[in-house]
């Protein structure tokens, strides 16, 4: 009898224990949509972001105004929070980025950097 009853406690103090394990004090955590921008303060792997859109077909108009202004290594890509974001890759220093960014509003367009996730 203890044979059969083994297996079935066993399920039952995982599915109970590890909830209670994961959240303890705490409520599950959603992120917002802060919680998705990481600012770069200091040198790394970091994009210039022009915008954030709920919609596609936002993002894809942000797109063709920032290849069309000669940022060719712009893409569309989603982040954390269940956005898209159309962004360009590869700046390594604070330095380079805000250059870039000088650059991106001389042509009047808006961009943040912030450091790619991981």
């Amino acid at each position: 009898m203890i044979r059969l009853l083994a297996p079935s406690a066993l399920v039952v103090v995982v599915a109970i224990g590890y909830p209670v394990a994961v959240l303890g004090n705490r409520s599950p955590h959603f992120p917002k949509r802060a919680d998705c921008v990481h600012r770069a303060t200091k040198d790394g792997d970091i994009e210039a972001v022009f915008g954030r859109f709920d919609r596609r077909a936002d993002a894809a108009a942000m797109l063709r105004r920032a290849l069309k202004a000669g940022f060719k290594g712009s893409q569309i890509e989603g982040d954390a929070c269940g956005r898209l974001k159309v962004a360009v890759h590869g700046i390594r220093t604070l330095a380079v980025g805000r250059e870039l960014v000088a650059e991106i509003q001389s042509v009047g367009l808006h961009a943040t950097l912030e450091y790619a996730a991981p």
